[in-house]
């Protein structure tokens, strides 16, 4: 990706305090203790704020960039095992899909809305206070963080999948049953999975009955939020009632290493060849690496793609 890094600066004003308390708080460590080892629940107090009220999501539509990048969303039913495609061939509009998101059976999800002139401001002080909370472990190693405000139907699934990003999910409206599993375990991650995404496939990530037994189950209401992992599993069950939620998410620089040795390991085994898995050693993860790097610059050479639009990123102070 080709961005343009800006630091978030603070505004005059405290936007991380509503009805006189922070919005986001740590008295124990928890986001440190926990930090990319394990999920844990923590609470907010977004919960009832009008920014996310659905008024104001449409007008916040509007304003994004019309450009894919900025907008994703499915109609109609899905099950847990779906590729993110199902639900996009023949959809309504994304401010219709909003609009009707209480019985149309859809999922929104609006990206970089940390640098909406409106509701920025209070993003980027979440995205700050993440990192501050975390230390230098996590601040260390961002390259840029996100914010995604999805909004989703009544009883709404959201398909068996893993992400790059370390993220942290904040529930702000409307509840839902969160399933988390353990990234650690090799019966619930293969390396396989990891592989065909870290190679371009979103939906790598297969869910199956023998692996819900070894899941976290959160009980997620507004005001509360989950950590997940890089690459930790996870699939969502909305309640009986809309669902806005955001999605706070951090590129790393150390997933990024990692990536390239999945990548080369994805192809290594198209050879035949049985690959160590990234992590047993930091010298053949650095040799990996290398090669990956370059071999996709050769792939570049010989068929370059189009440059990517450039647009502001968020970036720690």
């Amino acid at each position: 990706m080709h961005a343009t890094p800006t630091p978030a600066t603070a505004p005059n004003h405290d936007p991380l305090r509503q009805n006189g308390r922070p919005v986001l708080n740590d008295p124990n460590g928890d986001f440190a203790r926990h930090y990319n080892r394990q999920s844990f629940c923590f609470e907010h107090g977004l919960k009832g704020n009008p920014l996310f009220e659905l008024d104001s999501l449409v007008e916040l539509s509007k304003r994004l960039p019309a450009h894919p990048d900025f907008a994703y969303w499915s109609n109609g039913r899905v099950s847990i095992n779906d590729p993110w495609e199902k639900g996009m061939a023949e959809r309504y509009s994304l401010q219709d899909t909003i609009r009707g998101i209480a019985d149309n059976n859809s999922i929104v999800i609006m990206k970089h809305t940390e640098q909406d002139p409106v509701i920025g401001p209070v993003l980027q002080e979440i995205l700050s206070k993440f990192v501050e909370y975390s230390g230098a472990q996590m601040r260390d190693d961002v390259i840029v963080g996100e914010s995604l405000i999805l909004v989703s139907s009544p009883n709404r699934i959201t398909p068996y999948h893993f992400d790059a990003e370390l993220n942290y999910l904040v529930q702000v409206t409307g509840d839902k049953t969160f399933h988390v599993f353990d990234h650690t375990k090799a019966q619930q991650v293969t390396d396989e999975e990891l592989e065909g995404y870290f190679s371009g496939a979103p939906s790598a990530a297969r869910y199956g009955e023998a692996k819900q037994a070894h899941a976290t189950v959160y009980d997620l209401k507004a005001g509360q939020g989950i950590h997940i992992p890089v690459t930790a599993p996870h699939w969502v069950q909305n309640g009986d009632n809309i669902s806005v939620a955001l999605s706070i998410n951090y590129e790393l620089k150390s997933v990024a290493q990692r990536a390239k040795s999945y990548w080369l390991n994805h192809r290594l085994r198209k050879l035949g060849i049985n690959p160590s898995s990234p992590g047993r050693s930091a010298m053949l993860d650095g040799m990996k690496a290398a090669s990956a790097t370059s071999l996709q610059g050769l792939r570049g050479l010989l068929k370059p793609a189009p440059p990517p639009p450039t647009w502001q990123v968020w970036t720690p102070r």
